[in-house]
């Protein structure tokens, strides 16, 4: 496709079209002249091929009348341009001084109450009743919760029937047996009386038919004495066993119904309450918690390191996590085996935590359960030693050394750090106060 080229008039770019020119050079009052302008009427000064001629020259005699810009001579001209010198930053430096280093360690816990206690049904069923609410001060013995126990209750009416059955049958036959040895009892009184009235009438010299009596009189009190050893036992062992297992049963059912009842072990707050009516719980498992909000402690989960390094008894301060600048003295109260006294290697605790305590019990009460706090706890202190910060320690390989600074100039030294913290580092061996450091 050819493109197409522009048209200009009289075949002539407009910028060099005379009619273009006088009618941008003319004054008002020649305007009425120019209507009677012809471009067949031109004059040499407006042939067309003059302005081209024009143009031409003073591209030319721009050129030759240019100035030079670069001043530089052809010497200077060819020498490179010079590369700037490399900044070289300064190491910063650091003197070794003498001071106090102090190895702490922090930890992030939660105001807890000291006495806590898990609340927990005996035995598993259905909740029935729900007594009270959560956040609500009980005292002790004041019932919380009930389970269901409408079918122990048949299963008690049942249990108390059978047991009325085999008390009954046991006693009946007591009752009867307790007359029979009665009887037996007369019996053998009397075959006793006979015999001592028959002994007393023959003397010492019985005639036979007295011998004869006493024999048989004898006897007759044998027999009497065995009735009453025979009656003695004579209630069926089976009777008993009746009565006492009847008696169990009873006894196991109004337990259940007792423990079907959730009761409060001591005052306090119910801190947390997961009960609702319908609901199925199983023996054992906690569904409240009930604290005395009296008294309030730190609670804390550490790493087995971060407990490696404590023990009971150190000094702590507690810093509030929303009070910036506040702090309360306090102590690691209490840790778990086998960094503390709580557990022991056959009954492990079920707690892992740390519990720190307020110094002062007044300083607990400006808390609530649940607050935020960081515990501080200074594990050890080196006063009066070298030491030097962090950065100016450099370590290869796991040798420690510095690079020290003098008149001579510079030069590596091996050195034997003690403990860290706030900072500075501890310097046991390889240096003295005032020498300077060069830093990495």
């Amino acid at each position: 496709m050819t493109k197409k080229q522009p048209t200009y008039r009289h075949g002539t770019p407009f910028f060099f079209d005379p009619h273009w020119e006088r009618s941008h050079s003319r004054s008002a009052k020649d305007t009425k002249s120019a209507k009677d302008f012809s471009p067949h009427h031109r004059s040499p000064i407006t042939d067309h091929r003059l302005p081209i001629t024009i143009f031409l020259l003073l591209i030319l005699l721009t050129a030759c009348a240019a100035p030079n810009r670069d001043r530089r001579d052809s010497a200077n001209s060819a020498e490179p341009t010079p590369i700037p010198t490399a900044v070289v930053p300064n190491k910063p430096t650091y003197t070794v001084q003498r001071g106090d280093v102090v190895y702490a360690g922090s930890f992030n816990g939660r105001i807890n109450p000291t006495n806590e206690v898990s609340l927990a049904f005996a035995q598993s069923g259905q909740v029935a009743e729900v007594f009270v609410e959560r956040g609500e001060t009980v005292l002790e013995g004041v019932p919380i919760a009930r389970l269901d126990t409408a079918e122990l209750e048949r299963e008690l009416a049942l249990a108390q029937s059978a047991l009325a059955v085999a008390q009954a049958q046991l006693t009946a036959v007591e009752t009867t047996n307790a007359a029979q040895q009665n009887r037996a009892e007369l019996a053998l009184a009397l075959a006793q009386l006979d015999l001592d009235f028959a002994t007393a009438q023959a003397g010492e010299t019985p005639t036979p038919e007295q011998a004869h009596q006493i024999g048989r009189l004898t006897i007759l009190r044998d027999l009497a004495q065995l009735a009453v050893d025979e009656l003695a036992t004579a209630v069926d062992p089976q009777l008993s066993a009746n009565v006492q297992q009847a008696e169990l049963r009873v006894t196991e059912l109004e337990t259940a119904i007792a423990n079907a009842v959730l009761m409060a072990p001591a005052d306090g707050v119910l801190v947390s309450l997961n009960l609702s009516p319908g609901r199925g719980v199983a023996a054992g498992e906690p569904v409240a918690t009930l604290a005395d909000l009296e008294e309030l402690e730190v609670n804390a989960n550490l790493q087995t390191t971060q407990m490696g390094e404590l023990a009971e008894g150190m000094p702590v301060f507690i810093f509030p996590a929303n009070r910036p600048g506040e702090s309360f003295p306090g102590s690691i109260r209490q840790m778990p085996y086998p960094y503390g006294t709580r557990g022991s290697a056959d009954v492990p605790p079920t707690d892992s935590s740390t519990r720190f305590a307020f110094t002062n019990p007044a300083d607990a009460r400006q808390f609530q359960p649940g607050d935020r706090v960081r515990v501080e706890v200074v594990i050890e202190e080196r006063p009066d030693v070298l030491w030097l910060p962090p950065a100016a320690v450099r370590n290869f390989s796991g040798r420690y050394f510095v690079v020290v600074q003098d008149d001579v100039g510079q030069s590596r030294v091996d050195i034997v750090l003690g403990i860290e913290g706030d900072g500075r580092v501890e310097i046991r061996e390889g240096l003295s106060e005032g020498q300077v450091i060069v830093g990495q």
